[in-house]
Order: structure tokens, then sequence, then C-alpha cells
């Protein structure tokens, strides 16, 4: 991998399935202080804040998978009770890539930044959630879940400044990403899991 150490930005980005479910952006720096907290919704906002991102050059950028949402559609419920293989039945058409596990929601911009020479990679929330040893005994993305996991970054990576009301379980799983470019930057410890979309999608080694 790359060596990333020279990096003094760290950007975390937890993409939204659709336009109606935000998106969280978070900026940390080298002392893991967060510099930016925010909520965008449509790709033309995350277009706007990247292409707007100052320092680039020096950000390390990592963006969540997210979850395809027309596969979890009434249409899959319904034919999925055939009990036949969705790959080599003529029943069930792929319109509009609705049998893909992760959406490809971005992909095209994403990869015109990487093409740009900027470094821009995936993550997936649950895998970093396990490497930090940051996964609780809640119900992913419940109220529990989300208060214990703002409660332990306060705690553990000494992120006092942050509210004491709740945040969006998105602005929380942004924070996570950074926190693991951050890492990657510190310590060497990349691996990638698989490309996507002609991404690379990161772990901790």
């Amino acid at each position: 991998m790359k060596d990333f150490s020279t990096k003094q930005t760290f950007v975390g980005i937890s993409l939204g399935n659709q336009s109606a479910n935000d998106t969280g952006v978070a900026i940390l720096d080298k002392n893991l202080k967060i510099v930016t907290l925010d909520k965008l919704y449509t790709v033309d906002d995350i277009t706007f804040f990247l292409e707007n991102l100052y320092g680039k050059d020096d950000a390390l950028i990592v963006i969540s998978m997210t979850d395809n949402a027309t596969m979890l559609s009434h249409k899959w419920k319904v034919y999925s009770k055939r009990y036949a293989l969705v790959q080599t039945t003529g029943n069930i058409r792929n319109v509009e890539n609705w049998q893909d596990r992760f959406s490809s929601r971005g992909a095209e911009y994403f990869n015109k930044l990487k093409e740009q020479g900027y470094d821009v990679f995936r993550y997936e929330i649950a895998d970093i959630k396990m490497k930090l040893h940051l996964s609780g005994m809640f119900k992913n993305r419940s109220h529990h879940d989300c208060k214990f996991l703002q409660n332990i970054l306060k705690t553990e990576y000494n992120m006092y400044e942050l509210p004491t009301n709740m945040l969006p379980v998105s602005q929380l799983e942004a924070i996570l990403g950074a926190i693991m470019a951050h890492k990657i930057s510190e310590e060497n410890s990349a691996k990638i899991l698989y490309n996507y979309k002609g991404l690379d999608v990161l772990t901790l080694a």
C-alpha cells in the first residue's frame, strides 16, 4: 500500500443510500480533533463539498459502502419466495441493478476524484466498528447503539468536544471512517478487502 504518513487531514463520509437519507461528513486533524461535522443529502451536495474541500492534496478520504435500497423492495420479497437462484432464472430481470448488494451511488464521481490524483477509498462501517472494538451489545443504529458509540468516542478517543445531545448516526459513522483513515496514516496498517466500482475497500490490518 501507498505510504499515507504525510497526510494532515482525514475525511470520513458515511454515505446515505438515497437523497432522503442524510450523508454524514467528519473531518479530523492529526491530533484526532474534529475540524468539521456536517450532514449532506444529494450527490450534488457531496460533489460540492469535496470540490471545495480545502487541502484535498493532504487529505485521506474514505467513503462508506452503502446498501442498495432497491434490493430491499417489495419486488425482492415476492420473487424470492420462488426459491429460484436469482442469477440463473429469466423470471427475475436485474432492472436498475436491484440485485446488487451495494449501491453505486456517487461511484462515478468518486472515481473521477481518484483519477485526478486524490487518495479516495471506501470502507465498511460494520467491519471498522469491529476492528476498533466499538461494536456494542445493542441493535445496530438503535438509540442505545448510537448513545454507546458517542460515549465511547469521547472516552476512548478523547473527543470531548462532541455535544451532550445525540448526534445523527450518519455523523458518528463518518467519525469512525475518519478515525480509520487516521490509523492507516499513523500505523501504515491498511489492508485491501476488495475493489468496488474502481475503488479499493480498505480495512485495518
